[in-house]
């Protein structure tokens, strides 16, 4: 949640049936980014802010000042977890506890009435009681600024995030990773309901596991650190208030750090982005007809096919939502006989008590991950999944929150041995903001 390729930009009869295909069995979640390494099932959390919602938000909770600097401290207790995975070749991880304190702050500094600065700093250290090669201190920090103009909005932004997170489906446990990111955007009112945007994103992933000498399984996830930039334009119509419909292109390149089953390749795909946002309805597509091709020397397999994200929620009262929401998205894959695979997931979830200090969410979800072989010699491979889970939210004041969450995932391979499942029960107590 990063290519030799070239892709005539006018849609074909297939491609538009392939991106009709995909917006109905896609019918669910919010976009993201473009090449997620792996999909947390539940699918979204909640409805998206505005960029003007997210920066009154964030302003209202920065109740301490410095100068002309509005300062948001961040403390908490996340992830105090019980954690078990389940391999069935024999290569079991014990279960084990974890937890992680951060703390930190974020900072805003307005350099005029229509331009806003944040700055944020997030140390945090990760204690695992077996598993000590995993204990660490991370540190995440950025800078980014909001430019709200009359006619024109502009962003940026540079990051650097370190935390404990699944670093791919096919190895199902937590582990250090680092992702740095640059991203800018413009966007300007063209008439009264059009808008014109360009957007840039460059990042570098890196799994941080060399300290993990008993588990060779998270040691190759090394193998999937890598480059990605991603250029997209287009436009957007705004009919009326919550209404987004946009069209354009996107060009995405993938290099891999290391040569070995290098699967570096790039792409041009047309891009379609769908939100309506009513009180009772939200609905939100964001999908590419992707054509990617290997760049020189690697080994990657040429790709056709529509990825994205889409949901549907449905509100009968502030109290009570449900979603149906669904994903396609391309992971690259840690097997020499396999460049990436095909993860495919529907889901659906129920929300209770959104609004009011408690609000619990259920959801169960389905999926296939389809494994597309380098050569005819490897073995066919499909994996199902199969995924469930609930939390509970309970806003003790306005700041401090506390979260109970519970989750199960669960993959059946056709290849004998290859059947894993991942475990996690745990709560989180945070103060100044939602970590």
């Amino acid at each position: 949640m990063r290519r030799k390729h070239r892709l005539s930009i006018h849609l074909s009869i297939q491609t538009l049936t392939q991106m009709l295909g995909v917006l109905l069995v896609l019918c669910a979640g919010a976009a993201g980014a473009q090449f997620n390494q792996y999909t947390a099932p539940g699918g979204p959390q909640d409805r998206p802010e505005t960029r003007d919602e997210r920066l009154k938000r964030e302003l209202a909770d920065a109740h301490y000042h410095l100068g002309p600097v509005r300062i948001a401290p961040i403390l908490g207790v996340k992830d105090i977890a019980y954690v078990r995975d389940i391999f069935d070749n024999g290569a079991a991880v014990p279960a084990d506890v974890t937890t992680t304190v951060i703390g930190g702050a974020r900072a805003y500094l307005r350099t005029g009435p229509k331009m806003t600065w944040i700055a944020t700093l997030e140390p945090e250290y990760v204690w695992w009681r077996r598993r000590t090669e995993a204990r660490r201190l991370n540190l995440s920090y950025g800078i980014e600024g909001l430019g709200l103009f009359n006619r024109v909005f502009v962003g940026v932004s540079a990051h650097r995030t370190e935390d404990q997170r699944i670093l791919t489906p096919e190895v199902p446990e937590l582990a250090p990773a680092r992702s740095d990111e640059a991203e800018a955007t413009v966007e300007v009112k063209v008439t009264g309901s059009v808008y014109a945007f360009l957007s840039g994103r460059a990042g570098r992933e890196k799994n941080l596991v060399d300290n993990f000498l008993s588990d060779p399984a998270l040691r190759a996830t090394a193998r999937l650190d890598r480059t990605e930039e991603v250029v997209r334009s287009g436009l957007r119509w705004r009919p009326r208030d919550g209404w987004t419909i946009g069209l354009g292109a996107e060009h995405s390149q993938t290099n891999f750090a290391r040569r070995v089953d290098d699967s570096s390749n790039r792409g041009t795909a047309p891009v379609v982005e769908l939100s309506i946002d009513r009180d009772q309805i939200f609905i939100q597509v964001d999908a590419a007809a992707r054509s990617l091709t290997a760049r020189q020397g690697s080994r990657f397999v040429d790709f056709n096919g529509v990825t994205g994200t889409a949901g549907v929620s449905y509100r009968p009262r502030r109290s009570f939502e449900t979603w149906v929401y669904g994903s396609r998205n391309l992971i690259y894959s840690l097997s020499p006989d396999y460049p990436y695979l095909d993860d495919e997931r529907v889901g659906v979830a129920l929300g209770v008590g959104g609004g009011g200090r408690f609000a619990t969410r259920f959801f169960a979800e389905t999926g296939r991950e389809q494994y597309t072989p380098f050569s005819a010699l490897a073995p066919d491979r499909k994996d199902d999944l199969r995924a469930f889970g609930g939390s509970l939210r309970f806003f003790a004041t306005q700041r401090l929150t506390f979260v109970a969450q519970v989750t199960r995932t669960r993959f059946l391979s056709n290849l004998p041995g290859n059947d894993r499942s991942y475990s996690a029960g745990g709560i989180s107590l945070t103060w100044g903001g939602v970590l």
